[in-house]
């Protein structure tokens, strides 16, 4: 006997055609306990994309996000474009689907935009930005502007000590290198050569030069998610990490042969709970994503909804995930309550919350979690905090418009000055393809 499917049709928002990148109508409906994006093309037919496969915990967190995050405010934080060149050939990236649909931003282009005030971080993105052979420059225009510099990199130039040695004699506050693990197979798949000894001698250079360092993993199903656990090990025990970026696989061709690579970030969880032997368990990170929303609302600063985040506190010799220092589930349920009776949090209702939330042990930490919270959640520098988030981006088939209004990340061209990157990214691949 046939059993009746139920579906739920929680939202509308818009999307776009995977294939012809026409903007089209998208439902996001929960069916069989999952949450899927389910949109329409009149040429291309339909599409039915999973977003999560724990339907309970979507709601949970979309009703969360919804009600806590701050809407319309000003974005702070900007990739800039400084090239859309690269130094690799990566299969999976972006820039395959979009290279020459703009240019790169010139020096007297850089020296404007460092003077916009309300702009406190920009990260150089979209293209490898160590070929461009201002990088130097720039970095020191906009260090003379007091910004906060990070840059994206393959790491393939910065192996150079020299060469990594003038990033930091420039300014360089933080780097964030692509890392996807410790087997030359999956660089080979993912970045189509062999990068690893490469990667670890970038690595290297950053640590004896002691740039903080993020690391960028990509991970695609059935190629490195077994990696997760030996990353994340890695990164605990190496104090010039700040923190690791757990980011799911994205498809930017147009057909869907390699959706069975496909991971929502909510699924990473899973691999971490498992290695940590429950130490860090789904549910944890859960709570704090509530506490995170919050934490970002007081502080008006915009966040995809597409990113879960946890920390963790190094120990001499391992590590405790920070609901040993925080009672999340007393924090959580106290914003619920002021979700349920829509009440206004302020910073200095939630500043109660939370202090009457923290455990004996967190006096430990209390001058440099002090610090790193009214920084707006940056610290500066690595310490014996490490800061985990598993995200996914926006890519033709997930891309969700009301998500993408609220994109932690704006992007600066040599055009115009766009909010959204995810927004500005569907539109750089649909204007390629139509040029073709």
């Amino acid at each position: 006997m046939q059993q009746n499917t139920t579906v739920k049709v929680l939202r509308k928002t818009q999307s776009v055609c995977p294939v012809c990148l026409e903007v089209i109508s998208a439902s996001i409906i929960e069916k069989n306990g999952s949450i899927y994006m389910e949109k329409s093309c009149l040429v291309h037919g339909k599409f039915l994309i999973v977003i999560s496969r724990n339907a309970g915990n979507y709601k949970e967190l979309n009703e969360f996000y919804s009600y806590f995050m701050p809407k319309a405010i000003q974005q702070e934080e900007y990739y800039l474009c400084a090239t859309t060149q690269c130094n690799a050939g990566c299969p999976i990236c972006y820039l395959r689907q979009c290279r020459y649909s703009t240019s790169g931003l010139s020096l007297n282009q850089v020296s404007k935009f460092s003077n916009i005030k309300n702009i406190k971080r920009l990260t150089f993105s979209h293209g490898e930005a160590t070929t461009n052979g201002n990088l130097v420059e720039m970095i020191k225009i906009l260090k003379r502007a007091h910004k906060i510099i990070n840059i994206h990199t393959n790491g393939i130039k910065t192996s150079d000590f020299q060469y990594a040695l003038e990033l930091k004699a420039a300014g360089l506050n933080h780097v964030s290198i692509q890392f996807d693990g410790f087997n030359e197979k999956t660089y080979k798949e993912l970045r189509g050569s062999e990068l690893l000894k490469t990667k670890l001698q970038a690595l290297n250079n950053f640590k004896k030069l002691k740039i903080p360092v993020t690391l960028n993993v990509t991970i695609a199903k059935g190629i490195n998610e077994d990696e997760i656990g030996r990353i994340f090990d890695y990164a605990v025990s190496e104090r010039f990490i700040k923190d690791i970026s757990f980011i799911t696989y994205s498809n930017y061709e147009p057909k869907q042969d390699s959706m069975n690579k496909y991971i929502m970030p909510e699924e990473l969880l899973k691999y971490i709970e498992r290695h940590s032997k429950s130490i860090i368990s789904q549910q944890e990170i859960i709570l704090f994503q509530k506490l995170f929303y919050a934490y970002m609302s007081v502080f008006r600063k915009r966040k995809c909804f597409n990113y879960y985040h946890f920390l963790i506190v190094r120990t001499s010799k391992s590590y405790l995930p920070v609901s040993e220092f925080i009672n999340l589930e007393r924090v959580v349920s106290k914003l619920d309550y002021i979700k349920n009776k829509k009440k206004k949090l302020t910073l200095s209702t939630f500043l109660i919350i939370l202090f009457c939330s923290l455990k004996i042990k967190s006096l430990s930490l209390f001058p440099l979690g002090v610090s790193i919270f009214f920084r707006g959640g940056y610290p500066m520098k690595p310490s014996i905090f490490l800061a985990i988030t598993f995200a996914t981006i926006c890519d033709p088939y997930k891309y969700d418009s009301q998500i993408a209004n609220n994109c932690g990340q704006g992007i600066i061209t040599n055009e115009n000055i766009y909010e959204s990157y995810g927004t500005f990214l569907t539109e750089e691949i649909r204007k390629y393809r139509q040029n073709q």
